[in-house]
């Protein structure tokens, strides 16, 4: 599918290359590239599929072919009837309302006869166990949801070539290797690229792997079996708690119950339940009732106000943000606009600007997506000191290794919040395996 010898490639205005000297062919079979958050993967893939450079008026060196033709001489979404790409944030592809709708428009700018597009819509969505959502509005989808459908958008399409850019990130574990365990049943016919910070996932579904180091390619590397970081309990002094109380919610999925939660300052509280149970549905309402509670949603870009890192971590308050630059791995990017940083880079801007904000409880959803272990001990770290100082950290997350870093559990099951659960959780095996928290072998 590639070919690249030489391959540099720069954002226009920057004066750094992200991609340099990257010399590959890129053969059929399953291909894993992993690589520090940040490092150039996400910007490989667009260069795969021919997005970049002509979306963003990057700057290529060096020679890329594509199926054997220059890039350059294919015109805009020719390509794309050969390889189909899921990106790591799924609300940035759909355009159309409802689950339905995305995938018939798939079909249309492949201009499949509308006399076949019903058949297919509905064979894809039954071979994703997913028929249920066909008349669903993605707008109301968790985020694990919606990463599902822009898999079957991608594979609707019948392409050479599957492009997936962290596509286990919102799923929970018991999804996430059913996922696995489907794409290697069903797409044996198809050669598959994934982007990946947690390979251990996959088990030994690939066949290959690349490793990318500051934009370029430091060679095949180990496949990881196991998780290679462990994560302890946060402790610190908990004072008075504080109940939260959340209305019910009449939500279009399901009701979300009324509930109330504990709330002590130094408390850090983790949130976990199946992909559709309401997580992120009752962490919005949780801030929506609640002034003092500073929510960094699953997709954070909405929330920049700046054209800048250092002033969007600035903005709002005069404490010093050199520190938190630094610590976020973000200090070489201190001038790059918010909007240009990779998906992980901004979800540790968004996480930066809220630990700064002051707010009593600091709410994040999902905040391991798309980061890798140096940026996770960072992030853990971080809110240690912020539990210390008399803050209160709740957080929603699929990474059941980060979680551990609570003190506090509770759960969701179908709009249901249960708890408050202490670490003796990870010990009641039935308990977990009803909340999809634990995973059965490959």
């Amino acid at each position: 599918m590639v070919e690249t010898e030489r391959l540099a490639f720069r954002f226009p205005g920057e004066e750094r290359d992200v991609l340099t000297d990257i010399t590959l062919r890129l053969k059929d079979g399953r291909t894993l590239i992993t690589g520090a958050s940040g490092s150039g993967k996400s910007t490989l893939f667009a260069l795969f599929n021919r997005l970049y450079p002509d979306n963003c008026d990057g700057i290529v060196t060096g020679r890329l072919h594509l199926f054997g033709r220059s890039y350059a001489t294919y015109r805009p979404g020719e390509v794309n009837r050969r390889v189909g790409t899921v990106f790591q944030d799924p609300d940035s592809q759909f355009v159309m309302q409802t689950v339905e709708e995305e995938l018939i428009f798939t079909l249309e700018n492949f201009s499949v006869a509308r006399s076949e597009m019903m058949d297919r819509v509905s064979a894809i969505l039954h071979e994703l166990h997913l028929s249920d959502y066909r008349h669903r509005t993605i707008h109301d989808l968790s985020g694990g949801e919606k990463q599902q459908i822009a898999v079957a958008c991608a594979l609707i399409g019948c392409p050479e070539w599957l492009l997936l850019d962290e596509p286990l990130s919102h799923l929970d574990p018991a999804t996430a290797r059913r996922f696995v365990r489907w794409l290697d049943k069903s797409a044996r016919n198809v050669n598959i690229v994934v982007i990946e910070h947690r390979p251990y996932m996959w088990g030994d579904f690939f066949d290959r792997h690349l490793e990318l180091v500051n934009g370029r390619i430091a060679g095949d590397g180990s496949f990881v079996v196991q998780p290679d970081y462990t994560f302890t309990p946060i402790e610190t002094t908990r004072g008075t708690n504080t109940l939260f109380q959340i209305p019910k919610v009449n939500y279009k999925k399901f009701q979300l119950a009324a509930s109330k939660i504990a709330v002590a300052p130094g408390d850090v509280i983790a949130i976990l339940g199946r992909n559709g149970s309401g997580k992120s549905t009752w962490l919005k309402s949780l801030a929506r009732h609640h002034r003092e509670v500073g929510l960094v949603p699953q997709s954070p870009a909405h929330l920049f106000v700046t054209s800048d890192v250092s002033r969007e971590l600035a903005y709002g308050h005069n404490r010093s943000i050199e520190d938190m630059l630094a610590r976020l791995g973000l200090e070489r990017l201190r001038d790059a606009h918010p909007l240009s940083l990779s998906h992980g880079q901004k979800r540790r801007l968004a996480i930066g600007v809220m630990l700064l904000s002051g707010k009593q409880l600091l709410a994040f959803d999902e905040p391991t997506a798309g980061q890798d272990e140096a940026s996770l001990r960072a992030l853990h770290a971080l809110m240690a000191e912020r539990v210390r100082a008399g803050q209160t950290v709740l957080f929603v997350t699929h990474d059941l290794s980060f979680a551990r870093a609570a003190s506090t559990y509770y759960l969701m099951s179908d709009g249901n919040l249960s708890g408050p659960y202490d670490a003796s959780i990870w010990d009641d095996s039935d308990l977990l395996r009803a909340h999809g928290l634990l995973t059965e072998a490959f």
